[in-house]
């Protein structure tokens, strides 16, 4: 057996995704499984589609078990993000999950892992603390100081799928080190792209063309019958609960800074029409409107500082097929529970604040599609032949 594991948010599932798994296959995985955000996504929005719609997408498109990635690791920055996820992978036991695959613009394993080697040094650097320490976020520190030091390592940073692709490697150098890369040369569109190309369309793309009612089957395998969610269909309910949350909420967000919380006060006194008009009046040059989007977000479902730093205390079991089942039986030293049951998985206090943190991500995405609120307690999953 050689297991691969892919991190995706399948936001939707496209034919890039598709082309991913069949790569990955091609390379030599028998076995893919998945680790998929639940319904709240890194960017700060709302999944178009269930968790569960998603995972019977991967399913149907050449996976074999999907594991979820609940809020509030889904909705994180590129490290945290990365290390959760790549947590649920080392999770299964030594040499269970053998590789991870991911897509990017440099397929050149040796200069991802001595960039992924270099930025673990920088971290230790006087001019690394010295920029963290005035405010500026961990992609931007490790950006500037790159790129002081290497015109080479510059280039490679200046892809956020590369980007991602060094934090996966980063994760498995810590926490498994038997989990090697598997880099797929991006085909089609590239990151934040708005062209297609024969058949190829980022999720960006994809997404408007979702929310205007526009056609996107050429782009896509396969589209669940089901109303897409987008987080304008509840901006007052959300704008309601964002700009009337107490001090302590707003200081115990995820990352937030001073800046932010003056920026955050100062627009909320400026009585922001929409979720869109609020975000903007935060934004500024050294806060990004997915910094802005996430601490948004995390305002709307609860989620602390602390909750970051608990590392991800189980995995939930989302969809399978036979194969899929085979790597549960061969994960017998499992460092992490795997269930498809919620109620099993809530052991701990840790587990039930995840649990809670992820349910909150459901009723807010189901409060984005006009459908009535589910149990998260009650909901079955996908199981295939």
């Amino acid at each position: 057996m050689f297991a691969a594991g892919i991190v995706a948010e399948y936001n939707p599932f496209h034919n890039g995704h598709k082309y991913h798994i069949e790569q990955t296959k091609k390379m030599g995985a028998d076995h893919i499984v998945v680790i998929l955000s639940g319904d709240a996504v890194q960017r700060g929005d709302t999944a178009v589609f269930s968790k569960y719609d998603r995972a019977q997408m991967a399913i149907d498109q050449g996976a074999d078990l999907v594991i979820e990635l609940a809020a509030p690791y889904s909705c994180a920055p590129a490290q945290v993000f990365a290390l959760n996820a790549v947590r649920l992978l080392a999770g299964f036991g030594e040499n269970v999950i053998q590789a991870i695959s991911f897509g990017c613009e440099c397929a050149d394993p040796d200069k991802l892992n001595s960039t992924a080697d270099l930025i673990g040094r920088l971290e230790e650097s006087d001019r690394f603390k010295e920029l963290i320490s005035a405010g500026l976020t961990y992609p931007q520190v490790v950006s500037i100081v790159a790129q002081e030091m290497s015109e080479d390592v510059k280039d490679i940073l200046s892809d956020a799928n590369n980007v991602l692709g060094i934090e996966y490697i980063r994760a498995a150098h810590a926490l498994a080190p038997w989990i090697a890369p598997l880099c797929i040369k991006r085909t089609g569109p590239g990151h934040g792209d708005t062209t297609v190309s024969e058949g190829f369309a980022n999720a960006t793309l994809l997404r408007d063309r979702l929310k205007h009612g526009e056609d996107i089957s050429s782009f896509v395998p396969q589209l669940p019958e089901v109303p897409a969610a987008f987080i304008r269909k509840a901006d007052k309910a959300l704008l309601y609960k964002i700009i009337s949350a107490d001090k302590k909420t707003v200081e115990n967000c995820p990352f937030v800074t001073q800046s932010i919380i003056n920026r955050f006060n100062k627009a909320i006194m400026q009585c922001p029409g929409s979720l869109d008009e609020l975000a903007e009046l935060i934004k500024s040059k050294d806060i990004t409107m997915s910094r802005v989007r996430r601490f948004l977000i995390h305002i709307a479902l609860g989620v602390t500082h602390k909750d970051m730093l608990t590392p991800v205390p189980y995995g939930r079991i989302l969809a399978l097929n036979g194969k899929g089942a085979r790597v549960l039986v061969k994960a017998k030293n499992r460092s992490i529970d795997y269930d498809t049951s919620l109620a099993r998985l809530e052991k701990n206090d840790e587990c039930k604040r995840v649990a809670f943190l992820e349910c909150n991500a459901v009723r807010l995405r189901e409060l984005c599609s006009d459908v009535s609120f589910s149990n998260e307690y009650k909901r079955k999953i996908v199981i295939t032949k």
